[in-house]
């Protein structure tokens, strides 16, 4: 079912609430990135045992697997903007600890690891939740404009802004840079916090169900796990989201297969023959590529449609990654570049189709199922980069992550956008219904 408001002019503002929330989700997101940085310094300052790094970085990463489904649980029981504040609002006193103990010394390595693993569990509902958050701030006519002016902004910080903080943390020390982490933490809380409450039912033409009262709202593990397999099986109904899922969770495949062993492939003595700067100039090309094609995402779609664009964009990716293979610097650079704008804009058709086609009180559970399987193969494209590379080459590793893409897209059928209306007769001017259930009913109101 479609929500209305897909004819909104796109040339309209954002407006202040956007605003306020992407301020909130950029200082959160530069806070997590300094803070990957600074956590594994903490790690060797205590200890140089490879076990105890490997514990610390276990910890940092362990909540994604763990909290990620409850985390969509949660963004559906209560307005996705209280989540995300009060989830902020927990890690920043957790870090406010951990950079303490740090520089005074006191720091042990299991007060970090449980600090970490919190940390990351409170991360982790604030991701879930920021994409539950943004459909009630714009109208569903500018969600493709919104998520590639956040997304673009996001990977600025990421890939040109993030590196330079990163020697910049490294030269404060840990404890310094967990400081930078507590302050960027307190700015999203703050900016959450102006988010004015009625934006949140205003923004949209179509009436957002209001939660249940509080004291009718059952909060035992058998109603959260039932709420959890409603979300579920709604993904599991919706074809088109597990063709999406099936190809999101190809290229993330290929794509921590090739940033693995690019590395191998760039640097002298690699074919390349860069150095160290070189490499990290060679990269920066994915970062303006992306940069670049949120300027254009908006005007993209809008003359192409979104599902010429859901459909091609994954194989075009595929052929960026064998580009790859190609012992040529202009070439790489070129197919980094080309990656950075096919992925931006397909990411922004896939992130705005889900936000517009996923009913509000179930957006949660089922975006949070979409992310914990489209994320969950990194690890093993890393280590599958890494088992190819050692038996049959480098090269073989960008040739074989590109005709995942080709294959994958030859074998599934295309994601169709009109198959939700058509299935539930329902047109893009028609309000859409709650599902049955008690989570329908107790939903108030990122990526």
């Amino acid at each position: 079912m479609l929500r209305r408001g897909r004819d909104t002019p796109d040339k309209e503002r954002l407006g202040r609430p956007f605003r306020l929330f992407q301020s909130a989700v950029v200082s959160s997101d530069l806070a997590d990135g300094i803070y990957k940085i600074a956590v594994p310094l903490l790690a060797l300052g205590i200890s140089r045992s490879a076990l105890a790094v490997t514990v610390v970085g276990l910890a940092v990463r362990l909540p994604w697997l763990i909290a990620t489904l409850p985390a969509g649980v949660i963004a559906d029981r209560y307005a996705p903007r209280t989540v995300m504040r009060w989830a902020s609002a927990v890690r920043l006193p957790l870090v406010a600890v951990m950079c303490a103990l740090a520089a005074a010394d006191r720091l042990s390595l299991w007060a970090l690891v449980v600090t970490a693993f919190l940390i990351g569990c409170a991360g982790n509902v604030v991701d879930v939740a920021a994409q539950s958050q943004l459909p009630r701030l714009v109208p569903v006519g500018r969600l493709p404009r919104a998520n590639a002016s956040l997304q673009s902004t996001q990977m600025f910080l990421a890939q040109l802004i993030g590196p330079a903080l990163g020697g910049y943390v490294a030269a404060l020390g840990s404890g310094g840079g967990l400081a930078v982490v507590v302050a960027l933490y307190v700015i999203t809380v703050w900016a959450l916090g102006l988010l004015p409450a009625a934006v949140l039912e205003a923004s949209h033409e179509q009436p957002v169900p209001a939660a249940a009262p509080e004291g009718k709202r059952r909060t035992s593990l058998r109603s959260l796990v039932g709420e959890l397999g409603e979300g579920l099986r709604y993904f599991r109904g919706r074809r088109d989201l597990a063709r999406l899922a099936t190809a999101a969770a190809v290229n993330n495949l290929s794509y921590a297969m090739c940033l693995t062993m690019l590395p191998l492939w760039a640097v002298a003595p690699g074919r390349l023959g860069l150095s160290g700067t070189g490499y990290g100039l060679l990269l920066t090309c994915l970062a303006v590529g992306s940069i670049l094609a949120g300027a254009v995402t908006g005007r993209v779609l809008k003359k192409l449609g979104d599902g010429p664009v859901m459909r091609f964009g994954a194989p075009l990716l595929g052929v960026c990654f064998l580009s790859l293979a190609v012992p040529s610097v202009p070439v790489v650079a070129v197919g980094l570049f080309a990656y950075g704008l096919v992925s931006m804009v397909w990411n922004v058709a896939v992130v705005s189709y889900r936000q517009a086609t996923i009913p509000l009180p179930l957006f949660g559970r089922v975006n949070a199922a979409y992310r914990w399987l489209t994320w969950g193969v990194i690890p093993f494209g890393s280590l599958i980069g890494g088992v190819l590379a050692s038996t049959t080459g480098t090269a073989w590793v960008f040739l074989t992550a590109g005709a995942l893409p080709l294959i994958a897209a030859a074998l599934l059928p295309p994601p169709r956008p009109s198959a939700v209306a058509a299935r539930t007769g329902e047109c893009a001017d028609a309000p859409a219904e709650a599902p049955t259930g008690r989570s329908g009913a107790s939903r108030t109101a990122q990526n």
